[in-house]
C-alpha cells in the first residue's frame, strides 16, 4: 500500500525537480481534494512562474490504485512539515490555531514555519462565506441585483455568537472539550429557510449553550478578560467578525440553506419571468431562457468557488504575505 505519507517528502520532492528537468516545481500538500482547488488558484495567481502540484495528504492508494482515506490531513502535515522546503509546502485550515497560537503546540508550529501556509480564519469555508463578497456573488449567478443585506446579517451573527465563540477558544486552549469546535452544528445548524427566523433560532442555541458553560466554569476572572482582549487587539477578532473563526463546515452549510440558497432561488425566478416578458419572439426568447439554464449551477458548487475574498480582507494580506515569503 503506498500512502502520500510516505511517496511524498522533501527528498522525493527535490529529485522530481531535477528528474523532470523543471526547475519551478512545487509539491503542495493540503488537507482534503476540497482544498485544492482554493489554494491552486490562489499561489497559482501569486507565483505564476511556479508549476505546482497538490496532494490531499490523508489519501492513500490501496493495491487496485483505489483511494481510502487515512487519518486527518491536518495533523498528518503539520507532523511532516519540519522537513518542508521551497519545493515542498504544506496549507492547511487554521481552525482554532490561529487564535490560539500563543497557546497551542499546532498554532505555534504552523506560526513558526515559513512554508506551512494557513488561512487564519477557521478554514477556507469561512473565507468563502465573506460577507462583502455575497451581494457580487449572488449577481454573478443570477444576473439579478439582490437587496439582502448580508454584511448586516452575518455581522448581527456574530455579535450573537461572539461571546460562546470566546468561551470556546478560552477553554480549548486548556484542552477543555466542554465546548468543541465540532460543538458548533448544535449551534448553526438548523431547518429554517427564512434569514430572520435562522438568526433568531442561533440566537436562542447560542444563549442555551452560554448558560450550559456558565453553569460549569468561572468566566468572571483576571484571566478570561486578558485572553478575550488579546483576542480583540492581537488577532484582529471584532465583534462583527466572529463568523470568519467559529467552524467553516457549519457556517457554510447554514448560509447555504437558510441564505444564499432561498435567495438565489428567488433572483433566479426573477430573472427567469425577466427574459419570458423580454421578447416578443418565441425563438428569441426559448434562446435566452436556454443560455440562462446553462448557469443555472447548484449554489453549493458555486459557492465553493467563491474566491472574491481576494483584497476584500486584512485576512488575504497576511496569507498573500506568508506567500511570497516561501519563495522572497
Amino acid at each position: 500500500m503506498a500512502t502520500l505519507e510516505s511517496a511524498f517528502n522533501p527528498t522525493y520532492s527535490e529529485n522530481a525537480s531535477i528528474l523532470t528537468g523543471k526547475p519551478n516545481r512545487v509539491d503542495v500538500e493540503v488537507e482534503d481534494t476540497i482544498d485544492k482547488a482554493f489554494w491552486e488558484d490562489l499561489l497559482s495567481e501569486l507565483c505564476p512562474q511556479k508549476e505546482f502540484h497538490f496532494y490531499p495528504f490523508h489519501t492513500v492508494l490501496d493495491e487496485d490504485n483505489g483511494v481510502t482515506q487515512k487519518g486527518k490531513g491536518k495533523s498528518l502535515i503539520i507532523k511532516a512539515s519540519s522537513e518542508f522546503s521551497a519545493k515542498h509546502i504544506g496549507c492547511v485550515d487554521s481552525d482554532y490555531d490561529w487564535l490560539l497560537s500563543d497557546y497551542t503546540v499546532d498554532g505555534q508550529n504552523i506560526c513558526n514555519n515559513k512554508y506551512l501556509l494557513q488561512t487564519y480564519a477557521y478554514s477556507i469555508e469561512n473565507l468563502m462565506c465573506l460577507s462583502s463578497t455575497l451581494k457580487d456573488f449572488c449577481y454573478d449567478v443570477t444576473e439579478e441585483s439582490v437587496d439582502f443585506d448580508f454584511e448586516g446579517y452575518l455581522s448581527n451573527l456574530s455579535e450573537i455568537v461572539y461571546p460562546l465563540l470566546v468561551r470556546s477558544a478560552y477553554l480549548y486552549k486548556e484542552n477543555n472539550m466542554a465546548f468543541s469546535p465540532k460543538d458548533w452544528r448544535q449551534v448553526l445548524v438548523n431547518t429554517e429557510r427564512d434569514a430572520n427566523a435562522s438568526l433568531e433560532q442561533i440566537r436562542r442555541n447560542t444563549e442555551e449553550a452560554i448558560r450550559e458553560l456558565d453553569k460549569l466554569f468561572d468566566f468572571e476572572n483576571e484571566d478570561f478578560d486578558e485572553f478575550q482582549k488579546s483576542i480583540l487587539s492581537e488577532k484582529d477578532v471584532s465583534k462583527e467578525s466572529a463568523y470568519l473563526y467559529v467552524r467553516g463546515h457549519e457556517l457554510f452549510d447554514h448560509l447555504l440553506h437558510s441564505v444564499l440558497s432561498p435567495v438565489v432561488t428567488t433572483l433566479r425566478r426573477q430573472h427567469y419571468q425577466h427574459l419570458q416578458e423580454s421578447y416578443t419572439k418565441e425563438d428569441e426568447r426559448r434562446k435566452a431562457l436556454l443560455e440562462y439554464q446553462t448557469k443555472d449551477i447548484s449554489v453549493r458548487e458555486l459557492i465553493s468557488r467563491n474566491y472574491l475574498y481576494k483584497n476584500q480582507t486584512p485576512i488575504y494580506g497576511r496569507i498573500r504575505n506568508d506567500v511570497l515569503k516561501v519563495w522572497r
